[in-house]
């Protein structure tokens, strides 16, 4: 900041190392120098590492100077309830605070009134409104911008909308570990994507996503020192570089779902314990990854996902499976390739598809056993024939079970082989956990391919 004898700002950049451009030059050595110096509002957009043989040109003219003017409107990025008083508005400029500050231009519906509007110094991206009625928590309203004009006047066009609520208490297991890429292929970085499968709006700041060691104790990193707040069933991908996560999949990811970290925690790429908490350090998920839950059929693993398969499953390996390939092997900010919808029903044992193609094309690439008992503490045994009566896989031996949930076949025998296409019998094994009485079910699927 330079500021005048009346400490009035004269001029305020916030910069960071990404603004180089360069990964050489950001290591050090390099200055950063403005482009245009008529655009003296630009940003990251407007600033860039010096092209001086010296590394920099103190008292000389920029080694970077060209016409570089900006034509381009602020957006309305998001907006947040920091209170039940005080939502504030996040824009993608340095807005001329004189005109942002007539409360005229915002409304609410349902209607709320805007009783002072309070630009955000140093650099006004951000922009406070006081409300003269509270807000009540987790009740949705759309906020519109009738107008916003940055600080070389370029005003904003049709009015922008966006939808808040005041953030609820968060509880374990509203927000679960849905995504995680732990084995980046060579120069790229880690992900971990998280989903809000709750009916609550929930404010992230404060929560931290830790890594486990094998001793119990957990590294943890700070998810956002802001406000960010997850609508109901919204996905966020939390990495250190989203440029990287989205150009290593560019048609598999969503940029407006990213939320960049400082730094993660370590995964190892063989095996990790990931862990998210509250504000208040309550436990909201943990995931237990190996690489051996990767489909046996991958080539290469780097760069190949984790997915979730039911949002309301549990955070085991059993309701993860590899990223479909058709995918791009990852699907940050976006539903997983691998989603499965609990098929629900009160049968004791269903097949959910009873057709699969388990290519990875991320249609149908593997099969369910479902389950839904009369209490909790059976065992089960389920083992997969073919046609002929042949052995072709032991898919579960002596497991306890809850009251309901799932096992998944991806196809595979017990060599690792993709099982030929044809009927398969799953024969499945009950045992009562008090009588020692045994149950037995059959159920039939078919693999199927793709023409």
């Amino acid at each position: 900041m330079l500021s005048g004898r009346d400490s009035r700002t004269l001029f305020e950049v916030t910069y960071s190392d990404s603004w180089y451009k360069d990964n050489r030059k950001k290591e050090g050595g390099w200055s950063l120098e403005m482009v245009d110096e008529a655009n003296f509002c630009g940003g990251i957009e407007n600033w860039t590492a010096s092209n001086d043989a010296s590394g920099g040109t103190p008292g000389r003219a920029n080694s970077v100077r060209t016409p570089n003017p900006d034509r381009t409107a602020p957006a309305l990025l998001r907006a947040v309830a920091l209170s039940p008083t005080l939502v504030r508005l996040f824009f993608s400029e340095k807005l001329d605070s004189a005109a942002v500050s007539n409360p005229a231009r915002y409304t609410f519906a349902p209607a709320m009134g805007v009783a002072r509007v309070l630009p955000v110094g140093p650099d006004f991206r951000l922009i406070d409104l006081q409300l003269s009625t509270p807000l009540q928590p987790n009740q949705p309203l759309t906020l519109t911008v009738q107008q916003a004009t940055d600080c070389v006047g370029n005003a904003s066009g049709p009015a922008a909308a966006v939808t808040l609520a005041l953030p609820a208490p968060v509880a374990a297991g509203d927000v679960v570990l849905n995504e995680i890429l732990f084995n980046p292929r060579t120069g790229g970085v880690d992900f971990v994507e998280l989903l809000n499968r709750s009916a609550k709006y929930l404010n992230v700041q404060g929560w931290q996503l830790g890594s486990e060691k094998p001793d119990g104790a957990v590294d943890q990193k700070p998810i956002s020192a802001g406000p960010y707040v997850l609508a109901p069933g919204q996905l966020v991908v939390l990495t250190t570089n989203p440029a990287n996560i989205q150009s290593s999949y560019p048609n598999s990811s969503e940029p407006a779902n990213f939320l960049g970290m400082p730094s993660l925690p370590s995964y190892p790429d063989d095996a990790g314990i990931v862990v998210l908490t509250s504000a208040t350090n309550q436990l909201l998920d943990r995931f237990a990854y190996n690489k051996s839950m990767h489909l046996k059929l991958l080539d290469d693993q780097n760069g190949v996902s984790l997915e979730r398969i039911r949002p309301e499953g549990p955070s085991t390996g059993a309701n993860f499976h590899s990223a479909a390939s058709a995918a791009g092997y990852a699907t940050p900010g976006r539903p997983n390739s691998q989603y499965q919808q609990d098929p629900g029903g009160d049968q004791t044992f269903r097949i959910e598809p009873e057709v699969f193609t388990p290519d990875e094309d991320g249609q149908q690439d593997l099969t369910t056993l479902n389950y839904v008992l009369d209490q909790p503490g059976y065992a089960a045994s389920v083992t997969i024939y073919d046609a002929q009566g042949r052995l072709a896989r032991r898919l579960v031996r002596n497991e306890t079970l809850a009251t309901s949930g799932f096992f998944q076949w991806d196809g595979l025998t017990d060599r690792g082989q993709k099982a030929a296409v044809g009927y398969y019998v799953l024969h499945i094994e009950l045992l009562r956990p008090n009588s020692g009485e045994k149950s037995e079910y059959r159920k039939t699927v078919v693999v199927g391919a793709r023409l």
